[in-house]
């Protein structure tokens, strides 16, 4: 756990139509409905927000591997802990954090999404934005040592600082409101 995520698993992971984020109320409505879901949609919907909103990465990685056909630990694992939510550096050099640009350019969820994804802050922009931003100065520290980030920080860093404030304080209000899963879950590493 490299980053200190601990955020428990919001509960659309398990019900997602608790969501209104269309990317991840379907990708994650998909793999309820069929056990699988494409590696853009792992790595870079479900996966993406379980890095940028800090949840502990044993307990995304329990749900990857519950929730997929196709999930086998020594395949599983090292993509959630080591690529999808950057718990160990070993695998990757930089977290694969992405706003929502990223997500609407590779999908149409965007179209159909009551976010704007063309806004960092206020009630009505993506989540991913804020969260984005929200991450990387989280973990500025650890980094912004890595030239390949440098670009990013010296964006943000040139936004005026209300901007910066209203879109890390859009962030603070979107994790406030997640919700752990209602009925207790457990996994069991040990019985298989």
């Amino acid at each position: 756990n490299l980053l200190g995520a601990t955020r428990p698993l919001p509960n659309f992971f398990w019900e997602p139509e608790k969501t209104d984020l269309e990317c991840l109320r379907q990708s994650i409505g998909q793999v309820r409905d069929h056990g699988y879901a494409h590696h853009i949609q792992r790595l870079m919907v479900q996966g993406n927000f379980a890095l940028l909103a800090g949840v502990d990465p044993l307990q995304i990685s329990h749900w990857f591997w519950a929730a997929f056909v196709d999930a086998y630990e020594w395949v599983e694992l090292p993509n959630v802990v080591g690529m999808a939510v950057y718990a160990d550096d070993t695998f990757t050099t930089k977290p694969y954090a992405a706003s929502g640009n990223y997500i609407a350019k590779m999908s149409d969820y965007c179209k159909s999404c009551p976010y704007d994804v063309k806004q960092r802050s206020g009630p009505e922009a993506c989540p991913y934005n804020s969260l984005f931003w929200s991450f990387m100065q989280r973990h500025r520290a650890r980094l912004s040592q890595n030239p390949r980030l440098a670009v990013l920080y010296k964006s943000w860093d040139k936004l005026p600082q209300d901007e910066q404030r209203a879109t890390l304080s859009t962030a603070e209000r979107f994790l406030a409101a997640l919700q752990p899963p209602e009925a207790a879950w457990s996994f069991d590493d040990d019985a298989c």
